[in-house]
């Protein structure tokens, strides 16, 4: 296989003429053959060009993989996994986060200017719903610690490698890792081919009816006072002709949303996917900020928007989100402040009802902690929250998955940054499932939810090329 790869000149300023994968492979062989074997661990990196991050899915077809790509130029993809975190039942945040040992890694060898390490991962929406069919293995909790890793941001990129101490100056870890990295700047510094449209072969999902019973006994719980509010999810299985490519369907979402923050998480041969629209929360030192996103409407015509911020509906239930937030959120901060004003999400397919969020905490304190209070968020569960999770869990048919649950990152200081898990899917070979949900009000209207789902769903049909 040559290791030479002609990059674009416009990718990155490190790719002004040919980007030589053998050279960069000699220098990583050089580097490695320098450390002295005292560390257990070593993370080092090197400085590539910028390039699409979701090609390097394209490496390996199996085992650990995962994309974090916001909208901000922050991207991150990474293969193999050098530690793997993994935790089940009511306590998987503490037990995540009590995991996490970062001293035994040697990071001096890092490139200053890279981004730090980071642990990424995601949950499962409720213990115990991510089991049967596409989501076996994904568990309740898991999160890596890749291998190797391509970064980028707004002042470059970057090719981290962690290797375990001893053996790296052997033959044997030399000959299995060159053809690795060969595989791995072939994926990133080779542009993926075009792909036609998949045909679907099969579409599986519950009738509209059984949706309608579903927000029916929905507005039951509400009418009893047992809930206000209570979020229905809908489920899309789906048989292809052809096999999904994670990496293909990155790249269609990085042109159809770039306004949502795009992941990716893959165990096995399974991938979960998506692009959502939603932040959970993000924290850096004693500074948080988050955002209450409810109320949904179908971007079909340039009335949209105010329509949307004129629904009675819509801002009964966004503020459902909002104040349950600052409940949660509230006894941890000194300072936590809603913008005065709600704002519209414009996304290609719908529009949403957002409201952000900032807040300065009271002491230090873990991002995991912050998710642990914020999940599920009104948003994607209900009012109250504990009344809305025993209806979920009693009365929708199929599991969630991790659909709806958090996802994101944490590093060694407690900082991170997690989305909630919407709009999303997980694929294997020719299979997919889908989700999408919509929340359950006294005035909801069946017919309405459902069609607030089927606008909500089009986005990852089309990112997998399949008509909505």
């Amino acid at each position: 296989m040559s290791g030479q790869f002609a990059i674009g000149a416009a990718s990155s300023r490190l790719a002004e003429s040919a980007f030589d994968g053998r050279e960069l492979i000699e220098r990583i062989a050089r580097d490695l053959s320098r450390l002295d074997g005292t560390s257990e661990w070593v993370a080092l990196s090197w400085p590539v060009p910028r390039v699409p991050s979701e090609r390097l899915l394209a490496a390996e077809r199996t085992g650990s993989a995962v994309l974090w790509a916001p909208p901000a130029d922050e991207e991150a993809c990474g293969l193999g996994a050098a530690f793997t975190l993994e935790a089940q039942g009511d306590q998987r945040f503490k037990a995540i986060q009590a995991q996490a040992v970062w001293s035994m890694l040697d990071a001096s060898r890092c490139d200053a200017a890279a981004p730090p390490l980071r642990f990424f991962g995601g949950l499962a929406f409720q213990p115990g719903q991510a089991e049967s069919g596409l989501w076996h293995g994904f568990g309740d909790a898991r999160f890596v610690l890749p291998e190797l890793t391509y970064s980028r941001n707004k002042a470059g990129a970057w090719l981290r490698l962690i290797v375990r101490g001893g053996g790296w100056d052997k033959p044997a870890f030399r000959a299995e890792l060159e053809p690795r990295l060969l595989r791995a700047l072939q994926a990133l510094f080779t542009p993926s081919p075009a792909r036609e449209p998949v045909r679907e072969l099969q579409r599986e999902e519950r009738p509209e009816p059984a949706f309608a019973e579903l927000v029916t006994a929905i507005q039951g719980e509400i009418k009893s006072g047992r809930a206000q509010k209570i979020v229905a999810a809908r489920r899309v299985s789906l048989t292809l002709d052809r096999e999904l490519l994670p990496e293909v369907v990155q790249g269609r979402l990085r042109d159809d949303a770039p306004e949502s923050t795009r992941f990716a998480f893959r165990v096995g041969s399974a991938t979960f996917l998506g692009a959502t629209p939603e932040q959970l929360v993000q924290k850096r030192g004693v500074e948080l900020c988050t955002e209450a996103v409810a109320g949904s409407i179908s971007a079909d015509d340039a009335t949209a928007s105010k329509r949307l911020l004129e629904s009675d509906k819509d801002i009964r239930e966004h503020e459902f989100v909002v104040n349950e937030i600052l409940r949660l959120l509230g006894p941890l901060t000194s300072e936590l402040s809603p913008a005065p004003e709600r704002e519209v999400h414009r996304l290609r397919t719908v529009l949403h009802l957002r409201t952000p969020i900032q807040g300065k905490l009271r002491e230090a304190s873990h991002v995991l902690e912050l998710v642990s209070r914020l999940h599920p968020t009104p948003a994607v569960g209900g009012v109250p929250t504990s009344a809305a999770i025993d209806f979920i869990m009693s009365h929708e048919p199929d599991q969630r998955g991790w659909y709806s649950a958090p996802f994101g990152w944490f590093d060694e200081r407690g900082d991170g940054r997690f989305v909630v898990a919407l709009r999303s899917g997980v694929i294997a070979g020719k299979h997919a499932e889908l989700y999408a949900g919509a929340g359950v009000v006294a005035d909801s209207n069946a017919p309405s939810e459902f069609a607030e789902t089927g606008w909500k769903l089009a986005a990852l049909l089309g990112a997998l090329g399949v008509r909505a």
